[in-house]
């Protein structure tokens, strides 16, 4: 990890731990339970975004219509905006104008969930990897095509997706806390030997 003042000073202390993980080249399981507590803080931190089911709502509403959802550009109009709002609206405004035939055939919780899982992985990014993958590349500790990889990997892991569907039980993030993390359970050597090869795959 970095000791000078490439180090992002505006992350917090989870997504650090994310950054010490990946620099140290921890597995990708290690480092999604590293993202996903990470995750989870943030939506604490950032009172998560309670309006996400009327935002899917309207997304499924301008899908059936055609019409164009607006969406803010970060950083214009009214400063106080809530962050993870305007993520979620932008997301939104993508699936609407890509996913038409799609949502129309989708419940409205199932269009929350769709949305909620793009809005998970876009704050990851804003909140910590987009920060941290330029310092990894960088200094050479991944390519940018292995790091983008190991991102999508680690954001399509069943933590992130428990931790997903736990959000939206708690949409504005009091109380949200990381799942668990599985352990895996350790075989004999006995056991193992008598395993056929094509179950241990």
């Amino acid at each position: 990890m970095p000791d000078d003042d490439r180090i992002p000073r505006r992350m917090t202390a989870a997504w650090l731990k994310v950054m010490r993980c990946l620099g140290s080249r921890r597995p990708a399981g290690e480092t999604a339970d590293a993202v996903t507590r990470a995750l989870a803080a943030t939506l604490r931190d950032v009172h998560g975004v309670p309006d996400l089911p009327g935002i899917a709502v309207r997304m499924q509403e301008a899908a059936v219509s055609g019409a164009a959802i607006p969406s803010r550009i970060p950083g214009s109009g009214d400063a106080r905006r809530h962050v993870p709002t305007d993520v979620a609206e932008r997301a939104a405004a993508g699936f609407a104008a890509t996913m038409r035939s799609e949502l129309a055939l989708v419940s409205p919780a199932q269009a929350t969930l769709l949305l909620g899982k793009r809005v998970i992985a876009n704050l990851a990014y804003h909140y910590g990897l987009d920060r941290i993958g330029p310092l990894l590349t960088a200094d050479g500790t991944y390519s940018p095509r292995e790091l983008q990889d190991l991102f999508t990997e680690i954001l399509a892991s069943d933590q992130v997706s428990k931790l997903t569907k736990r959000w939206l039980e708690r949409l504005d993030g009091v109380g949200l806390r990381a799942p668990a993390r599985q352990r895996r359970v350790r075989r004999s050597l006995e056991d193992l030997v008598k395993t056929p090869i094509a179950e241990l795959l």
